[in-house]
């Protein structure tokens, strides 16, 4: 898990800076199609060998500016986020956490107690958010008639907002065919407690349709 460096044979400062962007990008995309990657060692240490030389160069001044986490907030967020759904993250040491704040916080400055505040508030808003999910899936039992129904509905998508990485299911193609998958499961399990014959398939079937294209 340690982050080892690397030994570039580019030293053309615009070569460096086309790697900056694309690292960047790799590491700290919104949505990336591997989660993976920004917690990647390999990754974390080719990137500060980058930026080692960026350091290196004329402009010099511009990037220790840049580089400075305190002044990239929307990156030290992203960097939150996905701490928190990385797999190792929940179950981690204390000093495991520590080093997986480091790689995911790489290549940007800052000092140890911005350090301790980045893990800190990766770990409350883990808590925080699984609170949330908690009170969605809880919020199943109460769902009697058409208000709590659509109290239950606005809760859904606010936990999508604030928890889509932990969907596994993101798009509406995947959500759909989860759904179907999970009504032919669940009615043939030992676990089944529904009564498929009761349920208003029709009125269900239209609330469906209507989040198509409904303004």
């Amino acid at each position: 898990m340690d982050i080892k460096s690397y030994n570039l044979q580019t030293k053309d400062y615009y070569s460096l800076l086309n790697l900056h962007k694309i690292l960047l990008e790799a590491k700290f995309h919104p949505k990336p199609e591997n989660a993976q990657v920004s917690g990647s060692p390999f990754l974390a240490g080719l990137y500060q060998e980058v930026v080692s030389s960026l350091l290196q160069s004329e402009k010099a001044p511009e990037w220790e500016s840049w580089l400075q986490l305190k002044n990239r907030t929307d990156y030290r967020q992203r960097a939150i986020l996905q701490m928190r759904t990385c797999r190792e993250w929940k179950t981690a040491a204390p000093e495991a956490k520590r080093k997986l704040a480091q790689i995911h916080l790489a290549p940007f400055l800052y000092t140890e107690k911005e350090l301790e505040e980045v893990i800190t508030e990766a770990e409350k808003e883990d808590t925080v958010n699984k609170q949330y999910s908690d009170a969605v899936f809880a919020k199943i039992e109460t769902v009697t008639d058409k208000n709590s129904f659509i109290e239950f509905l606005n809760l859904l998508e606010k936990d999508n907002a604030v928890n889509s990485p932990e969907w596994e299911n993101k798009t509406i193609r995947e959500f759909l065919q989860a759904m179907s998958s999970w009504i032919e499961d669940f009615s043939e399990s030992d676990y089944n407690d529904i009564d498929w014959e009761t349920p208003d398939y029709k009125t269900m079937a239209k609330i469906l349709y209507m989040g198509k294209l409904y303004e």
